[in-house]
């Protein structure tokens, strides 16, 4: 361990800091309990950490300095890219709906009429979404569709139904990761 570095009134530096993510999750707080306080007698005196272990729930827990372990490089590299990806997905599938919002554009008519037309121009993308940013916006509408209640009052009774295109949905997603899972591995284990 690295020697302390006191700072005034005998503080000493925290050994972590905000955000910085632990084998317990990362950092969301601190507290400070100095020498000569009530909370320094009552738990000794130090730096107190605030941890968030699943960001999916509310609970936290309060760690002293020496119970928090960083992550190692491999860990922190592992969860850094799954955030990274999920992030890149949500990134992906904005700007896909903000690609197919129509563009609205005024234009004058006629020098004499003086009246404005509105004309709808399409947008096309540059370069086209991923299939599963596709496949999740078609599994996003179809749960829209099977919940409105216009849907619900229709009493439709199709051949193929909304449950059916839902299940294609599924398979097609299905042999997308497989194949991802594929070429992955055909990029670890090349041939040759």
């Amino acid at each position: 361990m690295e020697p302390t570095i006191s700072i005034s009134r005998g503080w000493q530096y925290p050994q972590f800091t905000f955000g910085q993510r632990t084998q317990q999750g990362p950092i969301i707080g601190m507290k400070y309990y100095p020498a000569g306080t009530f909370l320094a007698s009552e738990y000794g005196e130090g730096w107190r950490y605030i941890l968030m272990p699943d960001k999916r729930y509310e609970d936290e827990e309060h760690r002293v300095e020496d119970e928090v372990k960083l992550l190692t490089p491999q860990e922190l590299k592992t969860q850094i890219q799954a955030d990274i990806d999920q992030h890149s997905l949500q990134l992906e599938l904005l700007k896909f709906e903000l690609k197919t919002i129509p563009v609205t554009v005024a234009t004058a008519e006629s020098a004499v009429n003086k009246e404005a037309t509105i004309q709808l121009q399409q947008k096309y993308w540059d370069s086209p979404p991923t299939l599963q940013s596709f496949i999740d916006a078609a599994q996003l509408i179809l749960r829209e569709i099977s919940k409105h209640p216009d849907f619900v009052t229709l009493e439709y009774q199709p051949d193929l139904t909304v449950a059916d295109a839902q299940t294609a949905l599924s398979y097609l997603q299905s042999g997308l990761e497989e194949k991802e899972k594929f070429d992955i591995t055909a990029n670890i284990f090349p041939e040759g």
